[in-house]
């Protein structure tokens, strides 16, 4: 199943705050006065969580969820939502945002490195790291034909990460890298549908992974019907894909991820 089509375009943003000093590291640096281990920054010299690093996070803890339930199987819906590595393997459906550090302060902490074999020290260093108060901000990923269902698996690896387990960036053994993790919004956009569809209900197929099962969607006096689950999003008509969008906000987003995360039969 490939992207020649779309028939649902999804975004979530968010918030992540570092709770202690957080690096996710560039280069070793050869520099005087720089930092032995500085960390990647964007061309406004400002700390950034990169997409690639927020992919391999949310893949790797959601692998480790997934195995609890599925055993080996769990690598076949990864790979259907984040794309494989052969050549005959669709893109992955998610595609991670870099993420810019809004608010926060950028130090450098000395480290020393133990000698295992005489226990003695081996050598001092400098680490570049983000103090912890740290705020990163903005669009966290959106996803192309992704089942919400599907996107709803993200949501363990954020309640795993807000109970200081999933933790970002290097040197965890050292203490670095807790962080929590809010959801602000979730956007969901139907290309080719109307208002007047959503108000006599529509079928969304050919979505991934392509075991999961179809959604249906329907807007009533209650509110917009998602299958099983009635929600209150802000809807609007999209001219950009000819379709109709969504707008989960704040506690609204949480109630839609928990509530696809219900429906999800593994």
């Amino acid at each position: 199943m490939g992207f020649n089509s779309y028939s649902l375009l999804a975004t979530i943003s968010g918030r992540i705050k570092t709770l202690g000093p957080m690096r996710i590291g560039a280069e070793r640096a050869y520099g005087i006065v720089a930092s032995d281990l500085p960390v990647i920054k964007n061309s406004r010299d400002r700390p950034v969580i990169p997409g690639s690093s927020l992919k391999g996070f949310f893949r790797g803890h959601l692998r480790k969820i997934l195995l609890m339930k599925m055993g080996g199987k769990a690598d076949e819906i990864l790979k259907e939502i984040f794309g494989g590595a052969e050549d005959n393997d669709n893109a992955s459906a998610i595609l991670f945002h870099e993420i810019s550090m809004k608010e926060g302060k950028l130090v450098a902490r000395k480290h020393i490195a133990i000698d295992p074999e005489t226990c003695s020290v081996r050598n001092l260093f400098d680490v570049e790291c983000v103090t912890g108060g740290a705020i990163f901000e903005g669009k966290l990923f959106s996803a192309r034909n992704l089942n919400p269902k599907a996107l709803a698996l993200l949501k363990p690896v954020v309640d795993l990460t807000n109970l200081g387990i999933a933790r970002i960036g290097g040197f965890k053994s050292r203490g670095y890298g807790e962080v929590s993790i809010e959801i602000n919004e979730i956007s969901l956009v139907f290309p080719g549908k109307s208002l007047e569809d959503l108000n006599n209900g529509f079928e969304v197929q050919n979505l991934i992974p392509r075991s999961f099962e179809l959604i249906k969607v329907k807007k009533s006096d209650m509110g917009v019907g998602i299958d099983d689950s009635t929600f209150n999003p802000e809807i609007r008509e999209n001219l950009t894909f000819f379709g109709v969008e969504m707008r989960f906000k704040d506690d609204e987003a949480i109630k839609f991820l928990d509530s696809m995360l219900k429906l999800v039969k593994l």
